[in-house]
């Protein structure tokens, strides 16, 4: 009996530790499915697309020679300043951007509708518009498209954007 109460009690022991608890990620969502992320020097950049079309017709989301509104959130990680110089794309003959493009550091800096909630501690939030105009080709839910955006000190970052379902596809 000496020598089977140690063995039980080990193997009770042992039997609770193959059993783990589940891990349960509590990091908030940064947008739906299939939204672009990206990283450039200081300035992250999430919940990435192009805005859904109102009534898309033959799976046409937006027709070439329309214009189309981008939706993205950039944060400033870092300390020091930094802004939204400029956004090209091959898709549209010119870009427009309007509002206040600066991000100190710490800030958000949210584009579009976003829908997307600013981060916890954030130093400031400032909101723009980037339209994409005269698209040269019609854009479609299902591929995505490139879009270059270009801040002040850290540099350019390309991402692949997708079109917005709206039926949330």
């Amino acid at each position: 009996m000496r020598r089977t109460a140690p063995a039980l009690l080990a193997l009770f022991l042992l039997a609770g530790c193959g059993t783990a608890a589940p891990t349960i990620d509590v990091a908030p969502p940064t947008g739906t499915a299939g939204d672009a992320l990206a990283s450039v020097g200081g300035i992250d950049i999430r919940d990435a697309a192009i805005a859904p079309a109102d009534d898309a017709e033959g799976g046409i989301a937006h027709p070439a020679g329309s214009e189309v509104a981008l939706r993205f959130v950039a944060v400033n990680t870092g300390d020091a300043a930094d802004r939204l110089v400029s956004v090209s794309s091959p898709l549209a003959e010119d870009v427009d951007i309007s509002g206040e493009r600066a991000l100190i550091g710490g800030a958000t800096l949210l584009v579009g509708g976003t829908g997307s909630t600013v981060p916890a501690g954030a130093a400031s939030v400032t909101r723009a518009t980037v339209t994409l105009d005269d698209l040269r080709q019609a854009l479609s839910v299902g591929p995505t498209y490139p879009v270059t955006l270009t801040f002040e000190r850290a540099g350019s970052v390309t991402l692949e954007l997708p079109v917005d379902d709206p039926e949330g596809r």
